[in-house]
């Protein structure tokens, strides 16, 4: 048997959570088992239990560390924008890189089956205060009715959403809409999501 490694807590919480990670992306949700996670990194059960006590909450803070990569991924690219510049198709591929290609998606609706419900975090309230800005101030330059700041929540909230049911649902979602659903592909869904999102955001 390998020794096993010490580690200080941080350190082995870290380590926990990679691993878990590791499991979500090659396995799913149901990959994502304190028993697994243990034998791959060669620690007892206990030892995930003593840092983060369910399986539930571990999901949890593997979805939260998820979630705060793509919050910092949003920072660093909307720092780059111009001060009236919104670029949606640039928030969608961020949306799909964590909902789908990080599996982020099925991972919250496993929680929420689960019966987990998480607090509201304003995870994405940054990032509409900074497209409302954008928002208003293409509406002081074309002298037109400054838009209301719902408009723009439900905006970054319907992008946000239709990425992550792309994620969850596979083909289901375009099956639900026609017999036959080989011509219709997710990623033109999604690009049009993203064009009628952008369409309406500088509109006003």
């Amino acid at each position: 048997m390998a020794k096993r490694q010490r580690r200080t807590p941080e350190a082995a919480k870290f380590a926990i959570l990679d691993a878990a990670e590791r499991r979500l992306h090659d396995d799913g949700p149901e990959g994502v088992r304190i028993q697994r996670i243990a034998a791959d990194l060669n620690i007892t059960d206990a030892a995930v239990h003593y840092h983060f006590g369910t399986r539930e909450a571990l999901m949890d803070a593997l979805l939260r560390r998820i979630g705060r990569r793509l919050v910092d991924d949003i920072e660093s690219t909307i720092q780059k924008w111009a001060p009236d510049q919104i670029d949606v198709a640039a928030l969608g591929r961020l949306f799909q890189r964590t909902y789908a290609d990080e599996r982020a998606a099925k991972l919250a609706l496993w929680l929420s089956v689960a019966g987990h419900r998480p607090k509201g975090s304003g995870m994405l309230k940054p990032l509409v205060e900074r497209v409302h800005r954008a928002r208003l101030e293409s509406a002081r330059k074309a002298k037109r009715t400054a838009p209301r700041i719902s408009s723009t929540q439900f905006s970054i909230a319907l992008l946000s959403a239709a990425h992550m049911l792309a994620a969850m649902s596979g083909e289901a979602l375009m099956a639900s809409v026609a017999e036959d659903p080989a011509g219709l592909d997710q990623r033109d869904f999604l690009d049009f999501a993203v064009k009628l999102i952008a369409r309406h955001l500088a509109e006003g």
